[in-house]
């Protein structure tokens, strides 16, 4: 009886490990995805910023 319990101490502890490692993964992994977007929001922000600018420069001169 008393080694049944140890092998199941023991199995839990191996599978609780395995499943924090999992969860440690998939976590870096959704902070990584979240970091490009932030990337890519940021880019289309800056982009945006710009075309606004020049069409804003292109409408001014224009009307001048």
């Amino acid at each position: 009886m008393a080694d049944d319990e140890i092998v199941h101490a023991g199995t839990r502890r191996v599978v609780g490990r395995e499943v924090l490692r999992r969860m440690s993964r998939l976590v870096a992994d959704w902070q990584t995805e979240e970091r490009e977007k932030h990337e890519l929001a940021r880019r289309l922000a800056i982009g945006l910023a710009i075309l606004s600018a020049v069409l804003l420069t292109a409408f001014f001169i224009r009307n001048l």
